[in-house]
C-alpha cells in the first residue's frame, strides 16, 4: 500500500509526498525526508498522515498527527485496543478517519447492506465471504466485519466464523463470515442474502491496490477541510 500511494502521489497536482516512515528502512542508507519512525517530522512540515502499517505504527501515526494538528487518514486493519484508543485520543485534537476499505465501491456496498436489512423481511439470512492475498494477517478482514455491522445494526444476530463438523441447521440470526486466503488476491468480498425460493447476491472486487490508494488521497483531501474529530470513509464521501 505504501508503494501504491507514493506512484499515485508522483502525478498527484494538490499533494506530494514529504517525509516517509518506514521502520524498516536501512538506517544506513535512509535517503533525506525519510526515516523509521515520525519522530523527525516537525510542526509545519506536513500538511497530513497516510497511514497502512500495524498496531504499533498506528499509535505513532495517531500520536504524530495529535502533536503536529495535521489530519490522520489510517487503513491499517487488525488493529489492537490501544491503536483504537489511540486514533480516539487524536480525533479529539485533529480530524481523523480510519476506515478498513478505502476503495470507492465498499461504503456503497455498505449502505446497500444496511438498506437491505432494514427492507428484508426478518426470515432472511446473511453469508459473507471475503478472500485476500495468501500473506493478509488478519482475518477475517476488517472489511468483512464493515459489512456484518452494517447488517446487524438493522436487525441484530451473532457473527458464526465458519462452520465445521455436526454445525446442526442455520439459526436465524447468524451473520456467517468466511475468510478465503489465496495467492495474490488483492481483496474481493461476496454478500449473500437469502429468503424464501431465492437468493441475492452483491460483489465487491479490488484488482489493484491504487483503488485502495485513490480512496485514501480522496479521503485525505475532504478531512483537511474538517475540525478536529471522528469521521467515517462512508461519511465524507456523503457529505461532498
Amino acid at each position: 500500500m505504501g508503494r501504491a500511494i507514493e506512484c499515485l502521489l508522483a502525478s498527484a497536482e494538490d499533494f506530494e509526498l514529504e517525509y516517509r516512515a518506514d521502520p524498516a528502512l536501512d538506517t544506513a542508507m535512509i535517503p533525506p525526508r525519510q526515516g523509521p519512525d515520525l519522530c523527525a517530522v516537525g510542526a509545519g512540515e506536513v500538511a497530513g498522515i497516510i497511514d497502512f502499517s500495524s498496531s504499533g505504527g498506528v499509535i505513532e501515526a495517531a500520536g504524530a498527527a495529535a502533536r503536529l494538528r495535521v489530519a490522520l487518514v489510517s487503513g491499517t486493519t487488525g488493529i489492537d485496543d490501544a491503536a483504537r484508543v489511540a486514533l480516539r485520543a487524536a480525533a479529539e485534537v485533529t480530524p481523523v478517519c480510519w476506515s478498513p476499505n478505502f476503495s470507492l465501491g465498499i461504503p456503497l456496498l455498505t449502505a446497500i447492506v444496511r438498506d437491505l436489512a432494514r427492507r428484508l423481511p426478518a426470515e432472511w439470512q446473511i453469508e459473507i465471504a471475503e478472500t485476500h492475498h495468501a500473506a493478509k494477517r488478519d482475518a477475517p478482514s476488517g472489511t468483512a466485519l464493515r459489512l456484518a455491522d452494517a447488517w446487524s445494526s438493522g436487525r441484530g444476530g451473532r457473527l458464526v466464523h465458519g462452520r465445521e463438523g455436526a454445525a446442526g441447521p442455520r439459526t436465524s440470526d447468524e451473520i456467517g463470515i468466511h475468510a478465503i486466503r489465496l495467492g495474490e488476491v488483492v481483496g474481493e468480498h461476496r454478500v449473500l442474502l437469502g429468503g424464501a425460493g431465492e437468493v441475492l447476491e452483491c460483489l465487491h472486487r479490488v484488482q489493484d491496490r491504487t483503488a485502495f490508494a485513490t480512496g485514501a488521497l480522496e479521503a485525505l483531501r475532504r478531512l483537511m477541510r474538517r475540525g478536529p474529530g471522528w469521521y467515517e470513509w462512508e461519511d465524507l464521501l456523503a457529505r461532498d
